[in-house]
């Protein structure tokens, strides 16, 4: 079969043909629909994650695909593309406590946008406490996780204020946000301070760096900052007293600990939202497994402008 291969960090993709998997104990061999791009395949790809196993390997967190006795099912986590084979292929075995079903009504371009961003923020929003009544704050409110926390936010009945660098990507964001503000870091308290004189509930941030201090002030009492990136840069930096005189949070969420049964029941609920009408995963473009390199470096250079998905 086909599949991408990465033989060496920091050094091109390649296709080439390997063996067809064969299942373990608790395993299914999944046949891919579509294989999902994703910043986390990025930073694997960059020899950035140090808990990734040996090369080579195949790239690909999650995906969708069908098992031989017609179920229709997605993926993520368990490993895949980490430490063992991902989802970059024609075929891939999956661990069993990893698989969630893929319902009527959820294609399966749309399940594979879902996965790594839908669940990441289906429980940022879960850890910042967003409810009805709540003012929240997305920051890079283009992005994969960020678009998709959009919707979630508002379907819990909560003010969305969206932040995005870029005034190409504000129709996009607009679809999902109650406001939009277009501003960098040295802008976004003024800018959000305008619309919520008294700061917001919670902030969902995946970018961190310069934005850590306003976003901090930025932070109503009893307020809550989920941190699960850093895309403006690896510090963090605040006043620790905007944060203890407001009893105010700082939370770090990454889904690498989540574990696979917990994951593939959370991807199930989004995907009954899709098939509900209530969720609409934003699907930038299909590529097919010889563009890998491609989606890699449009997500590097932050030009994917929504979910890529490889298909085999």
């Amino acid at each position: 079969m086909r599949a991408v291969r990465q033989h060496a960090y920091g050094e091109p993709l390649v296709v080439e043909e390997v063996d067809a998997p064969v299942a373990g104990d608790g395993e299914t061999v999944v046949a891919i629909a579509y294989g999902a791009v994703n910043p986390l395949d990025v930073w694997i790809s960059a020899g950035a994650v140090a808990v990734a196993g040996p090369l080579p390997r195949t790239p690909g967190c999650e995906g969708v695909g069908t098992t031989a006795d017609g179920r229709r099912v997605a993926f993520r986590g368990a490993g895949l593309g980490l430490v063992r084979d991902g989802a970059w292929a024609e075929q891939v075995a999956v661990p069993d406590v990893a698989l969630a079903v893929v319902p009527d009504g959820c294609s399966d371009a749309q399940a594979a946008a879902l996965g790594i961003p839908g669940v990441t923020a289906l429980d940022c929003l879960d850890l910042a406490e967003v409810g009805s009544g709540s003012t929240v704050l997305i920051l890079g409110a283009s992005g994969g996780v960020s678009t998709i926390a959009l919707q979630l936010a508002k379907a819990r009945g909560a003010r969305v204020i969206a932040q995005t660098t870029s005034p190409n990507r504000v129709g996009q964001v607009s679809r999902f946000a109650d406001e939009v503000v277009v501003c960098a870091a040295d802008g976004v308290e003024d800018e959000v301070r305008a619309l919520a004189p008294d700061g917001v509930d919670a902030i969902l941030d995946p970018l961190a760096g310069d934005f850590s201090a306003p976003c901090v002030r930025l932070l109503a009492p009893n307020g809550a900052l989920v941190l699960y990136g850093a895309s403006a840069g690896p510090a963090f930096s605040f006043q620790p007293q905007e944060m203890y005189r407001k009893n105010a949070r700082v939370i770090g969420y990454s889904g690498l600990p989540v574990a696979p049964a917990d994951t593939a029941h959370a991807m199930e609920s989004l995907f009954a939202m899709v098939a509900a009408g209530t969720l609409d995963p934003v699907i930038a473009d299909e590529l097919p497994l010889d563009e890998a390199n491609d989606a890699v470096a449009r997500i590097r250079e932050n030009r994917a402008g929504g979910k890529l998905l490889l298909r085999p």
